[in-house]
């Protein structure tokens, strides 16, 4: 279960500095390289030293190559803070070609799935989104994924939170909101565990970067560290409890409508994707069926009702990931 390997059109394969596949993952770090905005982005150095001599302590890093069509199509990196039993995506980095909301989907459930079946006792999965300039200067990349996590139903956190710097570049720490999800819709957590989240974070960025820095520069980022965990203690001082707000997705922009393809464009010697277009709109059609008929029964048995949106949105992704095994299947 180590090197897990889900035989779709989409694949994940889990690294840990095994030979075989040290090729694959050096192309999956160079689409991490070439797709990630500079802002957010972890040196490759850096994380090619972590695989070679991985630490012992209350952090696992999970590094996975994502494959289409058994082509390296991506990368993607999680930490599991053991102590408070959360999972935290890092990066999920897909080559353009590749990209597609199918894409997106996929992986995120190979990963889940991948967790899951490895036994990893998950809590909470977590994720930070760039909201600087109250999100009016936000990457491409950060948009997306929000769409994204709208769509597997995380919820924003409605706390103060700064992201903590890559090394002493400052330019890297910027105001950002905590996403979450469980395995249920909760409407809050504690302002406890929102700061035994925010620590643990903090502690993972010092175990990262001790092996990376001098004595005296390790000094200097642990106390510009300290001083973001106070600021954000501060922000939060006069709560209770920190409120999960679950929104209505957002429409698709006309510039992100590269992303709203049902599959990437892969040219493939074995299978035709012709048909496509007939799924997806087939898909579309049974999605609204299901939704509104879910919208019947909840009222019939008097039961919460929530978003329309994020109905449709989880109907789409089981009807597509459903698709894509049985195309599997009839390999």
């Amino acid at each position: 279960m180590d090197n897990m390997e889900f035989q779709h059109l989409f694949e994940i394969k889990r690294y840990q500095g095994e030979k075989t596949f040290k090729n694959d993952f050096n192309e999956a770090l160079n689409i991490y390289i070439s797709e990630t905005p500079a802002a957010i982005k972890t040196s490759s150095n850096e994380l090619v030293s972590w695989i070679a001599k991985p630490r012992q302590g209350p952090f696992q890093v999970l590094l996975f190559i994502l494959y289409c069509e058994h082509t390296v199509a991506g990368f993607a990196m999680l930490t599991f803070h053991q102590q408070i039993k959360v999972m935290s995506y890092e990066y999920v980095a897909i080559k353009n070609t590749f990209s597609s909301f199918a894409s997106y989907f996929a992986y995120l459930d190979l990963i889940n799935r991948y967790v899951v079946e490895t036994g990893i006792d998950v809590l909470y999965w977590i994720t930070e989104i760039n909201n600087k300039n109250r999100g009016k200067d936000v990457d491409k990349e950060s948009t997306l994924f929000k769409k994204l996590l709208c769509m597997n139903q995380f919820g924003k956190l409605d706390a103060y939170y700064k992201t903590f710097p890559l090394g002493m570049v400052e330019d890297t720490s910027f105001d950002a909101i905590l996403y979450l999800k469980t395995n249920d819709r909760i409407r809050q957590i504690g302002v406890d565990t929102y700061l035994k989240i925010v620590t643990s974070i903090k502690n993972y960025y010092n175990s990262w970067y001790r092996c990376f820095m001098t004595s005296d520069e390790y000094n200097q980022y642990e106390s510009l560290t300290q001083q973001i965990q106070e600021q954000i203690n501060n922000k939060v001082s006069n709560l209770h409890e920190v409120s999960v707000s679950y929104i209505d997705c957002p429409l698709i922009t006309p510039e992100e409508k590269i992303h709203t393809e049902l599959m990437p464009k892969v040219e493939s010697q074995r299978r035709l994707w012709w048909h496509l277009p007939l799924v997806l709109i087939g898909i579309i059609i049974i999605s609204v069926i299901l939704t509104f008929a879910f919208i019947v029964i909840f009222r019939i048995f008097d039961l919460e009702l929530s978003n329309v949106s994020i109905i449709l949105a989880s109907t789409t992704s089981a009807l597509i990931t459903s698709y894509i095994a049985w195309r599997n299947n009839k390999k």
